[in-house]
């Protein structure tokens, strides 16, 4: 519903007998793929900016008609005069919120948001069935319960407070004060919102069915002082170690400078020295040991100091100037890896991960935290989340889903988790304790991109 016009402002993939391919030309034995994981808040979240930013359909076409896609998608009996198709929908003319965040939790895969409503499912074209969800399955909070919002929740609004439920919009992250959304049917169209928590029109939240601040696990592979590898895998949910880390008995043969997993068996490895020597690592098991084959020498000029993998592009800062180098194969040669676009100077990071696509997260020796989203050559955006404290890190990790870790040169790694790793927004990361609080020895570190979500 619209609102009235205001003028104030996986587990860890090891190698099982059942599941080993043998491959004869390499007499090698590949390793299997992670199993489905449950949905994620962070899941949820990223369906709905991916809406908000799909210019096809983020808004009413014509603006201000009510023809919109989402109600197109759910209801072919709702009225379609003058309104236009896409994606193989037509799209039809309704009041669009309550369908806009029933696809956002469908799409994510949220329990019960699949059942349509002529066959018992509970969510409708009514702003008031995400009460009627949370109600049924025991996750309803009112706001007056005190209730902390979680990103993935829907919120539902009365604005006049008649008793009567006008609207609904997906939380995108919260804190102690302010909510966070992102709704449809806003003025015509998506759009991002914030309220405080104690706003009389807020009438409460509903939490989706099982769902968790994160899912996953976070494959983390490392380089030790002798040049051997390691791998150990991390439950991203409960932040405890599932495996590892498992050591490598051969050593890489060369001096590791800087490292970026592309997949679960394949990592970059650059070498120490003028010719910026840039090696494929391809992984045979880390099952009770990892064994990998000899380094593949990809090509020189890699002279970066940092490198990570967003699970499209490799990013590599040399001398503070970053580059982006789009990758178009799982087990890349030289030809690959596509000429680097250069991004820009001033990147003076101590640390650098990828969050996303085109996300990346750096610290810096004065201890800021700093997310950018890559535009394009020469075109970035830059959001400082954190203005002190992060310089205790010398590495910094992600798996996806907003999960970060950062190892200090002691040896211990702590875990945080962002609730939207995408909102240029600091204030909604918080510490969620340690993963180990030493043994981690490593002088590299990296995790593979978008396990966790």
């Amino acid at each position: 519903m619209k609102p009235p016009v205001r003028t104030a402002a996986g587990s860890y993939r090891r190698l099982r007998p059942a599941l080993a391919v043998t491959v004869a030309a390499m007499g090698a034995v590949m390793l299997s793929p992670a199993p489905a994981s449950a949905v994620s808040r962070p899941a949820i979240v990223a369906v709905a900016q991916d809406q908000l930013g799909n210019a096809t359909r983020n808004r009413e076409s014509p603006l201000g008609s009510g023809c919109n896609y989402y109600t197109g998608l759910f209801r072919s009996w709702k009225p379609s005069a003058g309104c236009p198709s896409s994606d193989g929908v037509q799209w039809r003319d309704s009041d669009w919120c309550a369908d806009f965040a029933k696809y956002v939790w469908k799409n994510a895969g949220v329990p019960y948001a699949d059942v349509p409503e002529g066959s018992g499912g509970i969510l409708t074209g009514w702003a008031s069935s995400f009460k009627d969800y949370g109600v049924k399955h025991g996750t309803w909070r009112s706001r007056a319960s005190g209730y902390q919002p979680q990103p993935g929740d829907a919120v539902v609004f009365d604005w006049d407070q008649s008793g009567d439920i006008d609207h609904v919009g997906i939380v995108s992250s919260a804190n102690s004060s302010t909510v966070y959304t992102i709704e449809g049917n806003s003025d015509d169209r998506i759009r991002t919102k914030s309220y405080a928590r104690s706003n009389a029109d807020i009438v409460g939240y509903s939490a989706p069915v099982g769902a968790a601040a994160a899912s996953g696990t976070a494959s983390v592979y490392g380089v030790l002082p002798d040049g051997r590898l390691t791998y150990t895998a991390i439950d991203a949910a409960t932040g405890r170690r599932t495996h590892g880390a498992v050591t490598s008995t051969a050593t890489l043969g060369f001096t590791p400078k800087a490292m970026a997993t592309l997949n679960f068996n394949t990592i970059l490895i650059t070498e120490d020295g003028p010719d910026g020597r840039l090696y494929r690592v391809d992984v045979i098991t880390n099952n009770t040991s990892l064994s990998f084959n000899p380094p593949i020498l990809l090509g020189t000029g890699f002279t970066h100091d940092l490198l990570t993998f967003d699970g499209a592009n490799l990013f590599g800062i040399a001398a503070g100037v970053l580059r982006r180098y789009p990758v178009n194969a799982t087990k890349p040669a030289r030809s690959n890896i596509l000429t680097g676009a250069l991004i820009g100077g001033g990147f003076t990071l101590k640390t650098l991960t990828a969050t996303g696509p085109n996300w990346i997260l750096g610290t810096t020796d004065s201890g800021l935290l700093i997310s950018y989203r890559i535009n394009g050559v020469e075109n970035y955006s830059r959001f400082q989340l954190k203005d002190s404290t992060w310089q205790a890190f010398d590495h910094l990790m992600s798996p996806g889903g907003g999960v970060y870790y950062g190892h200090r040169p002691e040896g211990s790694v702590h875990r945080y988790l962002d609730a939207d790793p995408h909102d240029g927004n600091g204030t909604d990361i918080a510490g969620q304790g340690t993963v180990d609080t030493s043994g981690w020895v490593q002088t590299l570190l990296s995790a593979q991109p978008a396990t966790v979500r």
